[in-house]
């Protein structure tokens, strides 16, 4: 989501400080982060914000704090605003990680959603937000992308004129909400039983992060799929070809395909 930053940059606007955590760089990532806080000669603070912190922003000019995929709970900004970019079209889909949850069984909730900071997570008055129907070969990438796309356009629109669309902001609607807990490794397994289109789901939903799956008594992270719908009477799990670092297993419907994966060890 640092294309946001780029695009009020773009805008005139002037950023004084940066907020990030420790990223392995391989699933989750702060380099960039890192590089533009040294092109712009900004603290890049790594750990959990406190009100000290907040507070020095502010007496630097800090007029309003911005976050997006970000892993901790932020502390009261005021007398600054405070805004958050959610991956979900809020109120279905709180959490800290709701897309594998969209794709698997919630696309009402695919969207994003602009809102003020609050006490409680993602719970906070709506600004902006927009729906994103989901495609048929969606997957956590995609949407992801999707996403990073258009966040930028929406909040250059709103900061042009922050203090009306936070003053019209509406709260959400506490019986239609939807809260996700972290996804678990269960929800990343692929179940040889399961149809195939259920497993092709479970492998969008996870891609590059890794869906689990045993073959031959070892455990795979599954990062890149196929699938083949095929009618067969092959029993699920059986390993039909291997060549060119490619596995094709038997499905309830077809053949699953692994393209790129990795074997978990310890």
């Amino acid at each position: 989501m640092l294309g946001i930053v780029h695009r009020l940059v773009q805008d005139g606007h002037e950023p004084v400080g940066l907020f990030t955590f420790p990223c392995d760089n391989i699933f989750n990532f702060n380099r960039d982060t890192a590089s533009f806080g040294k092109e712009f000669n900004l603290p890049v603070l790594l750990e959990k914000p406190h009100r000290t912190e907040i507070n020095a922003m502010t007496d630097k000019g800090a007029e309003v704090f911005i976050s997006a995929g970000y892993l901790y709970k932020i502390p009261d900004v005021s007398p600054a605003y405070g805004l958050n970019i959610h991956p979900a079209y809020l109120p279905k889909g709180r959490g800290l990680m709701p897309i594998p949850f969209i794709l698997l069984d919630y696309p009402e909730a695919s969207g994003f959603t602009i809102h003020k900071l609050a006490d409680e997570m993602d719970a906070g008055d709506i600004i902006a937000q927009e729906k994103l129907p989901l495609a048929d070969n969606e997957t956590v990438e995609s949407l992801s992308a999707r996403m990073a796309a258009r966040a930028p356009e929406l909040l250059s629109e709103i900061m042009k004129d922050l203090p009306k669309y936070w003053n019209e902001a509406k709260k959400q609607d506490e019986s239609e909400a939807l809260n996700f807990p972290p996804p678990s490794d269960q929800m990343r397994v692929l179940n040889w039983n399961l149809p195939l289109e259920r497993l092709d789901k479970i492998a969008r939903a996870f891609g590059h992060y890794g869906s689990l799956a045993s073959i031959e008594g070892h455990i795979r992270a599954v990062y890149k799929h196929e699938i083949k719908k095929e009618k067969h009477t092959l029993p699920p799990g059986k390993i039909v070809a291997q060549n060119s670092g490619e596995t094709s297993i038997a499905a309830d419907g077809g053949f699953f395909i692994i393209k790129k994966s990795e074997e978990i060890t310890g």
